[in-house]
């Protein structure tokens, strides 16, 4: 039996390396489960989830829940998992937004499960947000997240709709965290986005610009008061592609804002 190890590793050396990379990975994400999730008791449950783990779901579906901006975002009808560069250009436009005096009216849109809303709500105490997500299942998912992160219902307003549809009135600043992957980049995306995430919530048309041509269209004329913002996530490749789609059009000003790891991929319009 170890001739046998021996003469597989020396055969396949990249691949066992890989395989026991994947051993120690999964072995330190069941003693985090442990933690996190049970308390350091091993119940039943822990088993079957350190076999979920195992097949390849992501460790967020199995833990039940994420940390975004010190919010708990439930994930229990699994939407697409809030992700880290998501919540450090949404940080920046907080503090941006802190500095406007008198109450705010905000707009989160393509909200999934919520987490850029509650985010605005928990840190923005004179703020009220309008929260969209074209999955109608996920209004309860979103309802869920308001609930248990101590948000007074009357400041948010949960809408099944998509793009800008369902938004009324004017914003002072919208958020948008469309679908942007093209439909023909599938086959790259990691597998466990593949099999378990929501393939709603990230495809789009136009090389992946539909939703970001529709933002940009729609969100000047009728949704932003005067010196209001839309702050709208993208890829590191698609700068030249949303400065074509602003030519032309009524902003004021176009900036790209960093993620965590020195790209620009962040679209933030000015009217």
């Amino acid at each position: 039996m170890l001739a046998s190890f021996y003469l597989l590793a020396v055969a396949e050396p990249s691949r066992i390396l890989r395989q026991l990379k994947l051993m120690t990975y999964l072995e330190t994400q069941c003693k985090l489960l442990l933690t996190e999730k049970y308390q350091g008791e091993k119940t039943e449950q822990y088993g079957p989830d350190c076999e979920r783990l195992q097949k390849g779901e992501p460790y967020e579906y199995v833990l039940g829940y994420v940390d975004f901006l010190g919010t708990k975002i439930d994930l229990s009808l699994r939407p697409m998992i809030p992700r880290l560069e998501t919540a450090f250009w949404v940080a920046r436009a907080i503090e941006e937004l802190r500095g406007r005096g008198g109450e705010l009216r905000l707009a989160d849109t393509f909200a999934g499960a919520g987490n850029v809303g509650v985010a605005l709500l928990k840190h923005l105490p004179n703020a009220t947000v309008d929260i969209c997500e074209l999955d109608p299942r996920l209004k309860e998912q979103i309802e869920k997240n308001i609930a248990q992160n101590d948000i007074a219902p009357e400041r948010a307003h949960v809408i099944s709709s998509s793009t800008l549809e369902g938004l009324t009135g004017q914003y002072d600043a919208i958020f948008a965290v469309p679908p942007y992957v093209p439909y023909e980049a599938l086959p790259d995306l990691d597998p466990e986005m593949i099999e378990y995430e929501p393939h709603l919530a990230f495809f789009a048309h136009e090389g992946g610009h539909e939703f970001h041509r529709a933002l940009i269209a729609g969100a000047w004329d009728l949704l932003l008061k005067e010196g209001g913002t839309l702050y709208m996530e993208a890829d590191m490749d698609h700068n030249d592609a949303i400065r074509k789609l602003v030519e032309g059009t009524k902003w004021s000003k176009l900036e790209f804002w960093p993620d965590p790891y020195g790209a620009t991929p962040n679209a933030v319009l000015r009217k």
